[in-house]
């Protein structure tokens, strides 16, 4: 009868302190998995906000409170962290040698004055959820709001940190976030951002410093503040072999989708091509100061790409080359492409929108020469079928992502307004290794 006492008295002083958190999950899908997988009554959380929900099952339903950090945490992990970076590593670390590298750094990093010392009993190496808890307010404040990992026999198989800093945003804070899911069985972890646009300078230039403003600045910190301290090594990236990994998959990717187009285009023109193309020739140059025999192939070549573009344009809409990629069961189709020749000449061209495969550009097959025998993507955009299990043939909906291949990092950034998902983010994930 006391103990059942006392936990009335521990549902009654419940405070729910994690609304900085709110802009990074999307509620209606945060509700959704609440009600699918707590055994909650949907109508019971549809007009509630994020501090009322939690306090209403911490206090109504105390036991279900764990289970309840665990869908924040993972909605904050994976809704709206769209920049995503993609490393490698070579660590191979044991349970004990992990826990005891994350005892260090949360004591470095969440033991001091800007937190309160009554939650440092709970910020265990064994993991911990306590972003129901902080409402830091102290301008460039970092700490882990939550970390968890996953073993079998004493193997790492997975790891999972959110690490937090307070930014100054107008006449508040707000908090900028970086995700870090840590894969140890493929040596990958992915760090994973949400672009906040509204930080706010500070005045002193000396203060600033240790500012996280940008994307990029953010990504820099946690791979020194926490990766580094984590795994101790990563693999350096290898720019050639990822830009012509990506090269070859756009390229695949066309050819797939266009292959029967082409060749039925070369089937048609291949009798008459030839002839007025010398015919052409003979027109503009009666000389004896003839081109190459190489040049006249280039130029036979360049036009019957634009005559698949031409070809294209008239007999397909751009739906119907979307539809094409999925009857075709293909991953997506490229959407913008930013590549380098094997003439040192760079060539840019996008479609209009991200139902648009780029090849119904007429851009695209101007270009196409020069693509074909290109060295390496450095920067493209791809539309993913977000029914990449092909279970769905008539459903089209498509998630684009701008892929940047760069010499300190490999990024893939998820161009949509929606909240995206654990699932999406890996299969776009192992799809790019498998293709570096």
């Amino acid at each position: 009868m006391e103990k059942r006492s006392k936990e009335k008295n521990i549902e009654k002083l419940y405070v729910f302190a994690g609304h900085k958190f709110a802009e990074y999950i999307k509620m209606k899908d945060f509700k959704h998995r609440i009600t699918s997988e707590l055994d909650i009554v949907e109508e019971e959380l549809t007009s509630l906000s994020l501090g009322e929900l939690y306090s209403k099952i911490c206090m109504e339903k105390p036991a279900l409170k764990n289970s309840l950090d665990i869908i924040l945490f993972e909605s904050i992990l994976y809704s709206r962290l769209a920049n995503v970076y993609i490393e490698k590593f070579n660590a191979d670390l044991s349970v004990p040698k992990f826990k005891r590298n994350m005892k260090k750094l949360i004591r470095e990093l969440n033991f001091n004055d800007n937190i309160p010392s009554a939650l440092r009993p709970a910020m265990r190496e064994d993991g911990f959820f306590l972003m129901d808890s902080l409402n830091i307010t102290s301008i460039k404040s970092k700490f882990i709001a939550g970390f968890d990992y996953e073993a079998e026999d004493e193997k790492l198989i997975r790891a999972r940190v959110l690490f937090v800093e307070v930014v100054p945003t107008g006449e508040s804070t707000e908090y900028f976030i970086a995700g870090i899911d840590i894969d140890f069985n493929t040596s990958t972890y992915l760090i994973m951002i949400k672009n906040k646009q509204n930080i706010s300078k500070l005045e002193n230039e000396e203060e600033s410093e240790d500012l996280d403003r940008t994307v990029h600045s953010l990504y820099d910190r946690v791979k020194n503040s926490i990766i580094k301290k984590l795994l101790f090594t990563t693999q350096p990236i290898n720019v050639e072999e990822d830009r012509s990994g990506m090269y070859n998959l756009c390229k695949g990717l066309d050819e797939e989708l266009l292959k029967d187009i082409r060749d039925e285009v070369k089937s048609r023109i291949s009798s008459s091509l030839p002839s007025s193309v010398q015919q052409l020739v003979s027109d503009l140059f009666p000389s004896k100061n003839k081109p190459k025999k190489s040049d006249l192939n280039e130029l036979e070549e360049n036009i019957a790409s634009l005559l698949t573009a031409t070809y294209i344009k008239t007999n397909y809409k751009a739906a119907e080359l979307l539809k094409r990629a999925k009857e075709k069961k293909l991953v997506g189709y490229p959407t913008k492409i930013k590549f380098t020749s094997n003439r040192a000449n760079k060539g840019s061209t996008e479609s209009i929108n991200s139902r648009q495969p780029v090849s119904a550009s007429d851009m695209f097959h101007s270009l196409y020469i020069s693509f074909r025998d290109a060295l390496g993507l450095e920067q493209w955009s791809i539309s993913w079928f977000t029914d990449y299990e092909f279970k769905d043939q008539s459903n089209y909906d498509v998630v684009q992502t701008t892929i940047y291949s760069r010499k300190s990092y490999f990024k893939v950034v998820f161009i949509a307004t929606r909240a995206l998902d654990r699932e999406l983010i890996y299969h776009v994930v192992r799809y790019l290794n498998k293709n570096r």
